[in-house]
């Protein structure tokens, strides 16, 4: 049979042929069997991310290695046979020379470029074709065999294949950056969460602004606010809004699941809540999820299922205290309910609640202004990480046939 031989939307400068289409064992080997050296390490390869191995447990060992174990070498692709095969595909880029477990298979290229197979594998189409060949239902899988008889487009051109391997391998590292950018902030936002307010029982905070001195005081939540319930249907000045646990309140067009608006019937005259920028709104049985957010998006209207408090605090301040972790947990013992998924905060408990509160509004508008910021810094992160996952998603379709 002819070989069919095409190439792809986007190519490396300098390169015209076309790509050879063929079987993904004529670039790699699969399951091979290597040797150990005398002395070796055992890992569990717990978390896989990107091309980032967590190493779970390490053990020097002095016997070969059992059946239940395979040997990794510089430059293999690894893939987990235990789960459906989706992209948790990675590249095993240590010198050392480790043993792991079968529930990965391996893959050693042999006429490939590693990085350029590791993207290859990686690619929608790829992972369609492998998923159109999986078997089982409860656990698809596929074997091996089935797997090298794929068949798939790529350079025969070597240096083609470096090239794009390297473009991605930059890319991975670009995310790889961000991505630990993100935790650093979202670790120092933690860190600073817990300094920044009192504990234990403390009336200040370990790390305060220079010019404050006066002890916090202790408050009851019925003395700072004050339940907003105001029955309103959807208007130009009000419009629909949603709620989630990760983001607050959002726009509908925003929600990435559970979108049921088109199960309401007459959705005009359906009755909302009113809410206001600034207000605190919790889910009274999600809340110990942390359900809890202020408005920062505007006027709107919002499920009555929901409980709407207004302040005359600084907003962004007390948003701080009521999603702290210590206030969370405290939340916990006060929800009410005998099955654990139906109980819910009520807003008499919810007005029980104490807090110690930064004495003067300066002061909390100073704390709120920072965690305002700092959560500005890790939304610009990931912009930035979504952009640039973007940008390797459209050139991995692109970039290959």
């Amino acid at each position: 049979m002819k070989e069919n031989r095409q190439s792809p939307e986007i190519r490396m400068e300098g390169f015209e042929d076309d790509w050879i289409y063929n079987n993904l064992r004529k670039l790699a080997i699969f399951n091979p069997k290597t040797e150990p050296p005398e002395e070796f390490e055992y890992v569990d390869l717990e978390s896989v991310v990107g091309t980032e191995m967590m190493y779970h447990r390490k053990e020097k060992r002095d016997t070969a290695p059992s059946r239940a174990q395979r040997v990794a070498q510089y430059g293999d692709l690894f893939y987990q046979t235990v789960r459906p095969y989706q992209k948790n595909n990675y590249l095993f880029e240590k010198e050392e020379c480790y043993v792991f477990s079968t529930g990965y298979a391996q893959i050693r290229p042999f006429a490939a470029d590693g990085y350029f197979l590791l993207s290859l594998v990686q690619n929608n189409s790829f992972v369609k074709k492998v998923l159109d060949n999986c078997t089982g239902t409860s656990y698809p899988a596929i074997n091996a065999n089935d797997l090298a008889d794929i068949k798939i487009h790529y350079p025969v051109n070597y240096s083609e294949q470096e090239r794009i391997g390297c473009w991605f391998r930059n890319i991975d590292l670009f995310i790889s950056l961000h991505n630990k950018e993100i935790k650093r902030l979202e670790c120092l936002r933690k860190a600073m969460l817990e300094k920044m307010f009192p504990q234990n029982g403390a009336d200040v905070p370990a790390v305060r602004f220079g010019q404050y001195k006066e002890p916090w005081r202790l408050c009851q939540f019925s003395e700072i606010f004050k339940e907003r319930h105001i029955i309103d249907t959807i208007s130009d000045e009000y419009p629909q809004l949603a709620f989630t646990i990760e983001e607050g309140v959002i726009r509908p067009e925003d929600k990435k699941t559970n979108k049921r608006d088109f199960l309401i019937i007459d959705k005009a005259n359906k009755k909302y809540l009113q809410t206001e920028y600034d207000d605190i709104i919790y889910n009274p049985a999600n809340v110990i999820y942390g359900a809890i957010h202020r408005n920062a998006l505007g006027k709107g209207c919002v499920s009555p299922i929901y409980k709407i408090f207004y302040t005359d605090q600084d907003s962004t301040f007390m948003e701080c205290i009521v999603r702290h972790p210590r206030f969370i947990k405290e939340i916990s013992r006060s929800m009410e309910g005998t099955v654990k998924k139906l109980r819910t905060l009520k807003p008499k408990a919810f007005l029980e609640k104490r807090a110690y509160i930064a004495p003067t509004i300066e002061e909390q508008q100073q704390i709120g202004e920072y965690f305002r910021q700092m959560d500005r810094l890790i939304e610009i992160e990931k912009e930035k990480l979504e952009k640039i996952k973007h940008i390797k998603s459209a050139c991995m379709e692109k970039m290959f046939v």
